[in-house]
């Protein structure tokens, strides 16, 4: 079998960019754009589309036998694995076609023997297993994600990946490999690629866990939102747990979590607390030091685990959430302002008649003032965006206005698109591909907009802030977004063979609307508050208008 290394070393060549002198070089003569592309005797749909230029573009196949063929010539390659073939496509128009084709090996880890597959009664993973699971995840990743190291040294990633496999065990749990392979995936700084915890394997009904639910706030302090018998009253900083002060606790929590910057790492070991406490600071008996709300003295508490029935029978009952809907809005007409929680992208028609009731509810009770509430919108569907940014945009944007996408054998496998050619392809749009906003006629709002924001504002919804204030649709208030304006996304899952971990890994890079990749942030708020304060400063800014 071929050696990690080799193939990791393969993979870096094979997305290499590279000018060619036309000298010398096979010629291809084509009056026709696609050109047909045929791969070991399949047609492929769509053909192979010409981008004249001084640059090369890459056809990636495990193909041996590759034909491109004009309605003037045909030119039939054959190549084993990791051989490459340049030639140039010459139009009609006298426009030059770089190409290179490289055959690449079939992903190794695809097909391994069966018997590696069987585990052990106990669930445990061999050694061997763990290693291959490993060594398969970093193979998948550089198959997929468009740039592993953008952020992190290539030398640092691979000493990661060494020392991992190097420290296993003769038998690994799967948590454990979750334990050992997590900070790798990490490393890359991409929020949307990630290892998921195997919370079915280890939060079974019958696990034992402390009776004490948190919240991680921005300022790394934890505080009680619920407590067995509600002895720590809700508010409560956490100070420490079995001697594990809060800030030692969030430390080495830090390097399992994915993310870009610091804040928004934070929001996601807020989700996965529970999970991370459990794998990385164990017990049966949990003595917790905490300082009630208003208090200067600490106080403490020792708490048994007790199982998940137990639990749920004696804990009392959390404070709403809010609405379980994607989107919602009330209107205050004596305070002239509506309030629209906004939780996800989803559903694009729901939206589209959803945004049309809202402003049309608001020019009816001639409401001026709107509040847009990102500050728990993980993301989604950034097309959703688009339908209620037109009522609230003065100019024509993009969301996203430039994007790399990385198509490789195992993405192609991975997307269920088998005819879709191998490929870096590149998209950047164009002024007469921008959004316009909606007319008068069609009910554009031009009251006062204020868009609540939070660390938690990821993806979509990050990209929906950043458009909002590019384009000046109103006024920011809360926290810098998660959701960066130079960032990894649309993701593909790919799962471990032997462990069935599941992995989460970006295929395309985004720009958003006129962003400057040399200063890469989120979305700076134009009033920086708390998150928890954001509401009530916007409220206010509401009553001045008046």
């Amino acid at each position: 079998m071929i050696s990690l290394k080799t193939l990791i070393a393969a993979a870096v060549i094979t997305i290499s960019i590279t000018d060619m002198p036309i000298c010398g070089q096979t010629t291809l003569k084509t009056t026709i754009d696609p050109v047909t592309l045929i791969l070991d005797g399949r047609k492929v749909d769509g053909g192979w589309r010409l981008i004249p230029g001084p640059k090369t573009d890459v056809l990636d196949t495990t193909a041996k036998n590759i034909t491109f063929a004009t309605d003037t010539d045909t030119l039939n390659i054959t190549l084993d694995e990791w051989q490459s073939k340049d030639f140039i496509i010459l139009t009609a128009k006298g426009d030059t076609a770089r190409v290179r084709v490289n055959c690449t090996a079939a992903n190794p880890y695809e097909n391994p023997d069966p018997a590696l597959l069987k585990k052990a009664p106990s669930g445990l993973l061999s050694r061997k297993q763990a290693e291959f699971d490993i060594n398969a995840l970093v193979y998948s990743l550089s198959q997929i994600h468009p740039d592993i190291f953008s952020t992190c040294r290539q030398a640092d990633f691979f000493r990661a990946v060494n020392t991992a496999i190097a420290s296993l065990p003769d038998s690994v749990s799967v948590m454990e490999l979750y334990r050992r392979t997590a900070p790798i995936v990490a490393m890359i700084g991409d929020g949307h690629t990630n290892l998921t915890f195997p919370y079915k394997k280890v939060f079974t009904k019958e696990l034992k866990r402390m009776p004490v639910w948190v919240d991680v706030l921005s300022d790394k302090s934890i505080v009680c939102r619920s407590s067995l018998d509600s002895i720590i009253p809700r508010g409560a900083k956490i100070l420490s747990i079995n001697g594990h002060t809060d800030t030692e606790m969030i430390d080495a929590m830090m390097p399992f979590v994915a993310g870009e910057r610091e804040h928004f790492k934070l929001s996601r070991i807020d989700s996965s607390f529970p999970a991370l406490r459990h794998m990385l600071f164990p017990a049966d008996t949990f003595e917790i030091s905490y300082l009630p709300e208003g208090a200067k003295k600490p106080l403490s508490v020792t708490y048994q685990a007790i199982s998940f029935d137990e639990a749920k029978r004696r804990s009392p009952a959390l404070p709403e959430s809010g609405s379980d809907n994607p989107y919602s809005f009330t209107i205050d007409k004596k305070n002239n302002v509506a309030i629209m929680d906004f939780r996800e992208f989803s559903d694009v028609e729901r939206m589209e008649s959803f945004a049309d009731s809202m402003f049309t509810a608001l020019r009816k009770n001639k409401i001026g003032n709107l509040i847009i509430d990102l500050r728990k919108n993980g993301g989604g569907n950034s097309s959703v965006g688009d339908r209620l940014l037109r009522y609230i945009t003065p100019e024509p944007y993009m969301q996203m206005d430039k994007a790399l996408v990385k198509i490789t054998p195992l993405t192609k496998k991975l997307m269920k698109a088998p005819d879709i050619v191998p490929t870096f392809m590149f998209w950047e749009a164009t002024p007469d591909q921008y959004i316009v906003p909606r007319t008068a006629d069609e009910g554009h709002y031009d009251g006062n907009v204020y868009l609540l924001t939070s660390n938690k504002t990821f993806s979509s919804a990050g990209s929906f802030a950043w458009a909002f204030k590019e384009c000046g649709m109103g006024t920011v208030i809360g926290e810098e977004t998660g959701g960066m304006n130079v960032c990894f996304g649309d993701v593909l899952s790919y799962r471990m063979p032997v462990s069935r971990l599941q992995c989460s890994v970006s295929f395309k890079r985004f720009w958003q609307f006129r962003a400057d990749e040399n200063d890469i942030h989120g979305t700076i708020p134009d009033i920086a508050v708390p998150a928890a304060k954001a509401m009530d400063t916007a409220l206010k800014l509401v009553k001045k208008s008046k």
